[in-house]
């Protein structure tokens, strides 16, 4: 129904004054949802659960599974065991892409194409405005962070021929899976301490970049404490001297102003291909999504084309919602509420490892403080919290792995302030851990 149709039919049945007032209701409920499929933003204002809702069920009405004159007959339909199923995917049950190309617009799903779109253009649009204005491409891919980093480095082994990625260590499985997934070989980097933080060796990945053949990087900008984030800026002019691909897991750190100003600032000094970030730990999304933006266009049309057939449409249709029920004002404000709740988590840890004789470690991260837990049984308080109703704190012994360093001197635990954290989060588990901490 078009809207001179629409407005036939109010004229026919009410006043016309009450007509007026109608109209004005639904045009002030179909602005925003118009807004974003014409200009595909990331908009200033959010928008609430029922425009939401009503733009996902405009478009995935639009998919040929919803045409109840249509016969069937192709064995994927978009066939739903009950609507509850369907409701699991947004009612995109034919999902998204083409075999072989993640970002094909598909002929049975014209309303799941266009909604790809849109969250593709919305999500490149937000990277750019919390801070990377340099990034030209993006895609939004139904894949969590080692995977979503797995594609890109598949597409730089079959486009550029790579066979090796120079890693400096970070003590977690995830990426180094993505880069046995490609069939491509790990060459570990090792880390320094320094002080309290460890750091990559830079003097050693200098002497392996122009010594490893067919060679990428793949660097991170954050990870626990006391693992700093990877000097990015540093390792992009070496790349660029080399002629060497870049590829970043800035899994949260879209939320850091300051990690964001360094990639700003990396890209414009040398060489980065690809950056790949986390739709639920930057915008609190359900897991399974991320986002992965280029200054090079054709990094994201390989990566596009490494996807091995359809994908379900569920994580691209979270992480649009998300970026809209957020907008660009209400994430500032979280961003100001994150910083705020760090500073309190650091001067709650400080209280508390005065107490109890510690010390909170000075490891520069944009989430994350750590607190040492020498003498202690790490493991007897990890175990306590999470029975405590604590989640997310992580304990390390020294010496074990997870420090991201061979022989890391102190015992400690770390603790999170993110976006979306609470102050009564912080309040709450600070509480516990300094119960914890005098048993």
């Amino acid at each position: 129904m078009d809207r001179d149709e629409f407005d036939r039919i109010l004229d026919k049945t009410i006043p016309e004054s009450i007509a007026r007032r109608g109209r004005t209701t639904i045009d002030s409920m179909m602005a925003p949802i118009r807004d974003v499929l014409n200009r595909r933003v990331f908009p200033d204002k959010s928008l609430t659960d029922a425009q939401l809702e009503l733009m996902v069920q405009i478009l995935s009405s639009m998919d040929t599974d919803k045409d109840p004159e249509a016969a069937r007959v192709g064995e994927r339909e978009g066939r739903i065991a009950s609507p509850f199923i369907g409701a699991l995917a947004a009612g995109f049950n034919h999902g998204i892409g083409r075999s072989g190309q993640l970002n094909a617009p598909q002929p049975k799903a014209a309303g799941a194409s266009l909604m790809q779109q849109v969250a593709n253009t919305v999500a490149l649009d937000a990277i750019r405005k919390l801070g990377l204005s340099n990034m030209k491409a993006g895609i939004v891919t139904p894949l969590s962070t080692g995977m979503t980093l797995a594609l890109a480095l598949g597409a730089l082994r079959r486009e550029l021929h790579i066979q090796r990625v120079l890693y400096p260590r970070i003590d977690h499985i995830s990426p180094r899976r993505g880069i046995s997934l490609t069939g491509l070989k790990e060459v570990p980097v090792s880390t320094l301490i320094e002080d309290d933080a460890v750091r990559v060796n830079l003097g050693e990945l200098e002497t392996l970049i122009p010594k490893t053949k067919s060679c990428a990087v793949l660097c991170t900008t954050t990870f626990f404490p006391p693992r700093e984030s990877d000097p990015v800026k540093s390792v992009a002019r070496l790349c660029a001297d080399h002629d060497v691909p870049l590829v970043v897991n800035n899994a949260y750190g879209v939320q850091s102003q300051d990690i964001m100003n360094q990639l700003k600032s990396a890209v414009d000094a040398g060489r980065v291909d690809a950056i790949v970030q986390s739709s639920d730990k930057n915008f609190m999304a359900p897991v399974g999504g991320s986002i992965i933006v280029s200054p090079n266009p054709a990094v994201i049309d390989w990566t596009a084309d490494t996807y091995a057939g359809r994908a379900t449409a569920a994580p691209i249709v979270q992480t649009l919602s998300a970026l809209l029920s957020l907008g660009l004002d209400r994430y500032r404000d979280l961003q100001q509420q994150q910083l705020e709740n760090l500073a309190f988590l650091r001067d709650r840890l400080a209280a508390i490892a005065e107490t109890h004789g510690q010390r909170v470690l000075d490891v520069k991260n944009p989430v994350a403080w750590a607190m040492t837990l020498n003498g202690l049984d790490v493991q007897e308080i990890g175990a306590r919290l999470y029975n405590a109703r604590v989640t997310g704190p992580r304990t390390v012994e020294a010496g074990a792995f997870g420090s991201s360093v061979e022989n890391y001197p102190h015992s400690y635990i770390v603790m999170n302030a993110a976006i979306g954290a609470s102050h009564e989060d912080v309040e709450t588990a600070t509480t516990k851990l300094d119960k914890e901490a005098g048993r």
